[in-house]
């Protein structure tokens, strides 16, 4: 090594950083003469004029740093102009992307003053769980050892799961609820200043994980049914990008990708990019074209598939889900899950509920067969329905309708999901009970038929 060689080096670089904070002061000056021409000091982000400040220096970048890192610095300078812009002085602040989260609500649960409702908005199983965990958690000893910690990595219960459906267990990932997997992928792949791409309409807690980890979330357009496809899928893609979440079937519109179609986008990616196949809904698909399997995580090392115990099992109060991946990304993902994050009571019930065949699939027949009346009297009464898969019906009518349906049904004790929250006042989102739950819908629907 030549030292003296080095040092010049160095030496040059230290100059060049006194250029760039010389730049950044000047830069910083501008920014806050802009900020002061701005009537509002709470909204100063303007998101589409950031985006072309980044075409243009990607265009014109001629530097060897590669272009995703050029948008991470950049972005990075955007979220140092808008604190200057704002001119806040609070003591406790977060990153831009946090403050830009609306919360999660989820559906209604319950409504004032009436006692026995009808639940139609979270797509439960009105079922409940598997008699067998129904059997289990009525034994004395349920809680025995609460005093202890939990397996620290699920093992029985990534054993049973493999087992179940011819899997590699040291390749599955236990979370509390899928959603924490969601969140695993997103804080082992991704830097302040990446890119997500989910559906436009697709599940809320996308975009609120693509801003947890700073990341800035890009939207796939649907077409007028609702359905994403491969090229408005691609057409998303940048330099930025490192995740793509796919839920599948898609919540709340119930559209999906056929396997087919999974694999041609795969085939158009860059390698690097992870792919999610949120499968929350998987077990109720039917269509022929629909691949419930695991298969495409042995062809491409960039998939990640999840699944959930809270729809078609019956155990949303247990919180547990899971993923699975090739041995190199799940290996990554387990350096970022925490020990001891799902709890024994819901591993236990998970492994029972995994050995009752015959009830889940007595639960996803009446799924369908409840399903199919339930549309068709719902055309009768002349609401239309949009084709879709999962355990819900998709609504889509005027924004007007939509309101006036939502407020009956309530005032009726029955309570479904107005999509306001995912940029679809004109539609709900029913879930499908037992008949007897779907029959009370359809006689209070009548009403103002």
């Amino acid at each position: 090594m030549d030292n003296k060689k080095l040092d010049l080096l160095r030496s040059d670089i230290n100059s060049l950083d006194d250029k760039i904070l010389d730049l950044l002061k000047q830069r910083a000056e501008i920014v806050t003469e802009i900020g002061e021409q701005k009537k509002s000091k709470t909204n100063v982000v303007d998101v589409e004029r950031e985006q072309k400040v980044l075409d243009r220096l990607l265009q014109n970048s001629k530097a060897k740093y590669s272009k995703d890192s050029i948008i991470r610095i950049w972005r990075e300078i955007f979220q140092a102009s808008t604190k200057l812009q704002e001119n806040d002085n609070s003591i406790i602040s977060t990153k831009r992307s946090i403050n830009s989260i609306n919360i999660y609500k989820g559906g209604k649960s319950s409504l004032v003053g009436k006692e026995n409702i009808i639940k139609l908005s979270s797509n439960e199983n009105s079922y409940g769980p598997s008699p067998k965990v129904l059997e289990y958690i009525n034994k004395n000893n349920t809680l025995r050892n609460s005093h202890r910690y939990p397996s620290i990595d699920g093992l029985k219960l990534r054993k049973k799961i493999a087992s179940v459906n011819g899997l590699d267990p040291n390749r599955i990932v236990l979370g509390c609820g899928s959603d924490e997997t969601l969140l695993f992928i997103a804080l082992a792949f991704c830097q302040d200043g990446d890119e997500i791409i989910h559906a436009e309409h697709g599940f809320e807690m996308y975009s609120i994980i693509t801003k947890i980890v700073g990341a800035t979330p890009k939207l796939i357009k649907e077409n007028k049914n609702y359905k994403i496809n491969i090229k408005s899928i691609l057409n998303e893609v940048t330099p930025s990008t490192k995740v793509i979440y796919l839920a599948n079937p898609n919540n709340p519109t119930g559209t999906y990708l056929s396997r087919i179609e999974i694999v041609n986008l795969l085939n158009n990616l860059p390698k690097q990019i992870i792919v999610v196949l949120d499968g929350a809904y998987a077990e109720y698909v039917t269509k022929d074209d629909y691949d419930n399997g695991f298969s495409l995580v042995e062809e491409f090392e960039n998939i990640v598939m999840t699944r959930t115990f809270s729809k078609v099992y019956g155990l949303a109060a247990c919180r547990i889900g899971w993923c699975y991946s090739s041995e190199k990304v799940g290996l990554i993902l387990n350096k970022v899950k925490g020990p001891f994050n799902t709890l024994s009571i819901s591993q236990e019930m998970a492994m029972l509920a995994l050995e009752d065949k015959e009830y889940l699939k007595e639960v996803v027949d009446n799924n369908q067969k409840i399903k199919d009346w339930f549309e068709n009297e719902l055309k009768i009464l002349n609401i239309e329905s949009c084709p879709s898969e999962g355990n819900f019906s998709f609504i889509e009518t005027s924004e007007k309708k939509a309101k006036e349906i939502s407020a009956h049904l309530t005032n009726d004790g029955i309570i479904v999901r107005q999509l306001d929250s995912y940029g679809l006042p004109n539609c709900l989102r029913i879930t499908i009970g037992t008949k007897d739950e779907m029959v009370a819908t359809i006689e209070s629907l009548k009403k103002i038929a």
